[in-house]
C-alpha cells in the first residue's frame, strides 16, 4: 500500500467540514475556529475534490451566526423527484452542554451557489426527495 497523491481539499483553517458532490460540482462547508461560539459558515466550491475551489462565501447571512450552529454533516437524499441536501449542525450551549440541540435545514442549491434558509418546520419525502414547509 502506498500513497498514490498528496493532497489537501481545502487550504483553510476551519472546522466542523462537511462536504457533498451534487451535480457535478463539490460543496464544502465549514466554520471559524472559534471553539464553542458560533460564527458565520463559510462554502466553497470545486470540480473534483483536488480543486480549484472557489474563494469562500457565507451560506447565511453573516448577523445570524449561521443561526448558532456549526456544520458537522451534509445529508443527501436523491429521490425519484428531487435531490434534497440538508445542513447538520451543532448548536452548542458550552454552560449547559446538556441541553445542546442541532439545527436539520434543507439548503437551497442552484447553479453553483448554495444557501441555508432561516430554519422552520419542513418535512422531507425520503421516496421523492420533495420538502415541504409546515
Amino acid at each position: 500500500m502506498t500513497v498514490e497523491k498528496d493532497m489537501t481539499l481545502v487550504k483553510a483553517a476551519m472546522e466542523g467540514g462537511a462536504i457533498v458532490h451534487l451535480e457535478g460540482l463539490y460543496y464544502s462547508i465549514g466554520s471559524g475556529i472559534t471553539g464553542w461560539n458560533p460564527n458565520p459558515n463559510k462554502y466553497a466550491t470545486a470540480p473534483t475534490l483536488g480543486g480549484p475551489w472557489t474563494a469562500f462565501k457565507d451560506i447565511a447571512p453573516p448577523e445570524t451566526r449561521t443561526y448558532g450552529s456549526q456544520s458537522t454533516m451534509l445529508l443527501k437524499v436523491a429521490g425519484t423527484k428531487d435531490t434534497t441536501v440538508i445542513f447538520m449542525g451543532d448548536i452548542w450551549k458550552p454552560r449547559t452542554q446538556w441541553d445542546s440541540r442541532y439545527l436539520w435545514m434543507p439548503l437551497e442549491i442552484k447553479d453553483g451557489k448554495l444557501w441555508l434558509p432561516e430554519p422552520r418546520p419542513w418535512k422531507i419525502n425520503i421516496k421523492t426527495g420533495k420538502v415541504t414547509y409546515k
